[in-house]
């Protein structure tokens, strides 16, 4: 059975209390995004540290020569995160005769 809605519901209509707009000004994130992931940061202080880039660069070339995939993704994905993805340029020829196109629409919807 249902009960009757309290005078709260009634007034709020279920909007929390205090709710307001920030503060031109004022932020409602005041520390901001976060600029790394931990998991990022941990991968950093591996590779930045001295006593282990012989290992990590001996790690590299057995994974390559036994075709390791599994230690060539994990090489990747540190890399990634470290230095960022790789670019891959692309090259296109992007000149389109608006009228050219406009025919060409009307061509096929005619059909």
């Amino acid at each position: 059975m249902a009960t009757k809605p309290t005078e709260n519901t009634k007034k709020n209509k279920g909007k929390p209390e205090n709710l307001r707009p920030w503060k031109p000004g004022e932020s409602g994130n005041p520390g901001g995004r976060p600029k790394k992931k931990l998991i990022t940061e941990m991968y950093e202080e591996i590779l930045n540290d001295p006593e282990h880039i012989a290992a990590i660069k001996a790690a590299t070339v057995k994974a390559l020569r036994n075709g390791n995939m599994a230690m060539v993704l994990q090489l990747r994905e540190m890399a990634d995160r470290t230095e960022g993805k790789v670019t891959q340029p692309i090259e296109a020829d992007i000149t389109v005769n608006l009228a050219d196109a406009m025919a060409e629409a009307r061509k096929r919807a005619a059909r």
